[in-house]
């Protein structure tokens, strides 16, 4: 990945399957395995944050902010 990640800890596993998910941008497959992996992954971040700032529900406020100018 040509991203630079200097001074980031990412565990050589978690660059490695999102080597794999850029690929199918290319058009290339994804294993099902490593797509297993980053979904599992990203349930447990999504959970963590929840936990962590709870629902934040914005946007209703935004769009009628927006709407009133």
């Amino acid at each position: 990945m040509s991203s630079d990640t200097k001074g980031i800890d990412i565990p050589a596993a978690v660059l490695a399957d999102a080597e794999a998910v850029a690929a199918a941008a290319a058009g290339r497959p994804v294993d099902p395995e490593v797509a297993k992996r980053v979904r599992e992954r990203s349930e447990k971040i999504q959970q963590q944050l929840l936990a962590r700032f709870g629902v934040r529900d914005i946007a209703v406020d935004l769009i009628r902010q927006g709407r009133e100018e």
